[in-house]
């Protein structure tokens, strides 16, 4: 009866590790960019991706649809309370965005129920749906 308690135990504290989420951010997993909105005009995206991997790691990935392949630009990224700042390694394929630069900072203007809304230094709203 104590092995079958043990295991038991054991059991489910493996169980609520496992489940234990990294940073409790509900930003965390990937994100498919569908508009994004400059200044009243809305352009309709489908071939961007924004991942949110760890507390800390960050992925953008992108479909070049001349080229047929798809480019991951990899970074990292800091949250704190409603503001993301996010910093991509030096990549020749952060031309086919609209990022300037390595570096971008957005206000987290919502995140739930699949909806991620971003809103840029520039004023810039981008509109993802979770992937």
């Amino acid at each position: 009866m104590k092995e079958v308690l043990y295991f038991i135990t054991l059991s489910l504290l493996l169980l609520l590790l496992s489940c234990k989420d990294m940073g409790n951010s509900p930003i965390k997993g990937k994100w498919q960019l569908k508009t994004v909105e400059r200044e009243g005009v809305v352009s309709y995206v489908d071939t961007l991706w924004y991942n949110f991997q760890s507390i800390s790691l960050f992925t953008l990935q992108i479909y070049l649809v001349q080229k047929d392949m798809y480019v991951q630009l990899t970074g990292y990224r800091t949250e704190h309370d409603n503001i993301l700042a996010i910093e991509i390694e030096s990549s020749s394929y952060l031309e086919n965005t609209d990022w300037m630069d390595f570096k971008r900072t957005f206000i987290i203007e919502k995140c739930r129920g699949g909806e991620l809304v971003l809103v840029s230094e520039e004023n810039y709203v981008y509109r993802f749906v979770r992937f």
